[in-house]
């Protein structure tokens, strides 16, 4: 069966390569990292204890908490970190000086072999439910503990999971531990193969974020530009709604858009052509709209809404993260699609911590009610901390079960 996925592999790989050419060439995505997700290093081979994966941006900043326990648990722990994408490893590099990082294998079999004859980790644990075929078998042969932490299956992968559960089961049940988010993930976990033993419910990480506070280099640039003005952020947009949230724009308030994709700093600008709006990657004159076209920044800007708005969820993507802008206490709205953050959404929701809109034009009047009602915007933001402390914890809990398996 794992021959047969391989074979499949590289006929698809195959299929996709002039889209990956030309994506590399226009885009700048996938050329640049070819040779590490291909196995070839330009460092010193070295072993590490622990191999971290986290996809992307999202990914890297939730394993920060995890790291931190894990730290404290076992102060000596070597740790290699993969990212998948471009901005999870610039996200990465800031938040890890001191780990090794590096992107994640391509999993065909020359990859993953050359990835752990130069990483050589003793336990692979990957954020979320990744799960690679190769790169589990492969490493379970190499004695490499395997462990599966914040997993969760939506309601779109589930379906996708079982469909393939033939060579899910088969993957699922090398792995030593898989820690799920809620009780309904460990159900579904089991239900596509993974042995009820070593599935538990171990809660979100997301939940144990703590906003960082290092000063911002553009601080006084920015706080001149707001100038006084509530400010509404709109986080992580994607294509769809970048489009339909600039409709609503008016100059009633500072507005600071933050797409969720690179290649999609330039599309939002022009859709701004006509307004008065400054990029963050210039800083010059004066808007009404920062255009937020740098990585990694977001989080630490959330300091200085009066409200938010997270994107990924008046489009059919799944919605992004709200704990972010939660967690500094910001009243936050999101809109219907919200599967990737179901419990999340969920707990905030019936804590009245956060609301939930169904149009560009909900979100902007949900914004202006913060604005001008100070009791309501403060309620908000307390019962939104408030949440977001009452479920820390899963952290914690992932590290010390790393730790077993590197005992």
């Amino acid at each position: 069966m794992f021959f047969t996925y391989e074979v499949l592999l590289v006929l698809v790989s195959a299929i996709a390569l002039p889209f990956f050419l030309v994506a590399g060439l226009f885009r700048g995505k996938y050329i640049a990292n070819f040779p590490e997700r291909a196995g070839f290093y330009g460092t010193r081979a070295q072993a590490h204890d622990l191999w971290l994966h986290a996809v992307s941006v999202g990914e890297a900043i939730a394993a920060r908490s995890v790291m931190t326990a894990i730290e404290r648990l076992r102060p000596q722990t070597s740790v290699v970190i993969t990212t998948t994408t471009i901005t999870g490893q610039a996200q990465a590099k800031r938040l890890y000086p001191n780990a090794t990082v590096t992107y994640f294998p391509f999993d065909f079999s020359f990859a993953v072999r050359r990835f752990l004859d130069h990483h050589r980790p003793r336990v692979f644990a990957t954020m979320e439910t990744e799960i690679w075929p190769n790169v589990t078998r492969i490493a379970k042969s190499r004695g490499v503990k395997m462990l599966l932490a914040n997993g969760r299956l939506s309601d779109r992968s589930f379906p996708r999971y079982r469909l393939f559960s033939p060579l899910v089961r088969r993957v699922l049940r090398l792995y030593d531990r898989i820690l799920a988010r809620e009780d309904l993930d460990r159900d579904r976990f089991t239900a596509i193969g993974a042995p009820r033993a070593i599935v538990e419910t171990s809660g979100n990480v997301k939940f144990d974020y703590e906003p960082d506070e290092t000063p911002l280099a553009i601080a006084p640039q920015l706080l001149t530009l707001i100038a006084n003005r509530p400010v509404f952020i709109l986080g992580s947009t994607l294509e769809g709604e970048d489009e339909m949230l600039i409709r609503e724009m008016t100059d009633e308030m500072f507005v600071i858009i933050a797409p969720r994709k690179p290649e999609r700093f330039e599309a939002v600008a022009g859709l701004l052509t006509g307004k008065k709006f400054v990029r963050r990657s210039q800083l010059t004159g004066a808007g009404d709209i920062l255009l937020l076209d740098t990585i990694g920044e977001l989080a630490r800007i959330y300091r200085y809404a009066t409200v938010a708005f997270v994107g990924g969820s008046l489009v059919d993507a799944g919605g992004h993260n709200p704990i972010e802008p939660a967690a500094a206490g910001v009243p936050v709205c999101f809109g219907p699609s919200m599967s990737n953050f179901r419990e999340i959404a969920s707990k905030l929701l019936d804590d009245h911590a956060a609301a939930q809109v169904t149009s560009a034009n909900e979100a902007f009047a949900f914004a202006r009610k913060m604005i001008v009602d100070e009791n309501a915007r403060t309620t908000m933001s307390e019962n939104a901390r408030r949440v977001v402390a009452a479920n820390r914890g899963a952290s914690e809990r992932t590290a010390q079960r790393i730790v077993e398996l590197l005992a």
